[in-house]
């Protein structure tokens, strides 16, 4: 059995010895990352709402994993959200019939790592996803911390939920930019605001961009979703 104790006292040293000018989450996560041997972390709040946000990503890997999974649909951290249960598996996927898209992204964008994700579950619906990932396979022992940390995650983001922060962070930023861009192409194409969210999905994915990276196009005016240039295809 895991002492929990010990586990709360090992994260609070290691995110005490981050720096304080960080943002919170940022430190947890490295803290996450630090304990449990990770080569990288992603917290992602919201994870099936339109108000999702990854409030940190501590490496390129961990960001991009989180992009495509939200593009696509599929993966261990929209499973770990849908079930409530922590998702594990490699990718790409030993298995054909697991996650297709996301194994044949990961294919072809990363390098085959193992991942596991694991609900913030507070009451009975998951407020985020925690998702690890690593070279080697996360043993029993280093699972059960990790979902008592998500739990811990899970109670403390709950707790601090009234939003009285200052300033916006940069994640928070990035959604907003999301939003406005799935505005404007309810706009251009009047179709409703979860069709035009798909198609901003869709367009990222096919053109190998991230969400963040199309809607600031589509902000910008640098992208239109309704206009095709000659020949008949996606701009």
């Amino acid at each position: 059995m895991v002492d929990r104790g010990d586990v709360l006292a090992q994260l609070a040293l290691k995110i005490a010895r981050t720096p304080t000018e960080e943002p919170l989450a940022s430190r947890v996560c490295r803290a996450c990352q630090e304990l449990l041997h990770a080569d990288g972390v992603a917290l992602t709040i919201g994870y099936s709402t339109d108000s999702r946000v990854t409030v940190c990503s501590t490496d390129d890997v961990a960001a991009r994993l989180e992009d495509l999974q939200e593009v696509l649909g599929e993966g261990p951290g929209p499973e770990a959200a849908a079930t409530g249960h922590l998702a594990r598996g490699l990718l790409p996927a030993d298995r054909p019939d697991r996650w297709p898209m996301l194994s044949e992204a990961v294919r072809s964008q990363l390098h085959t790592v193992h991942v596991l994700a694991l609900p913030l579950a507070v009451g009975t619906d998951p407020i985020g996803v925690l998702t690890l990932h690593r070279q080697a396979p996360f043993s029993v022992q280093e699972e059960e911390i990790a979902q008592f940390l998500a739990d811990a995650i899970g109670a403390a983001i709950l707790r601090d939920s009234d939003g009285r922060s200052d300033a916006p962070s940069e994640p928070w930023l990035t959604r907003s930019r999301v939003h406005m861009a799935t505005g404007m192409v309810v706009a251009q194409l009047g179709v409703a605001p979860e069709d035009a969210l798909a198609l901003i999905r869709a367009y990222a994915f096919a053109h190998d961009q991230t969400l963040n990276r199309v809607a600031e196009e589509i902000v910008e005016r640098r992208v239109r979703l309704d206009v095709s240039p000659p020949g008949g295809s996606t701009p």
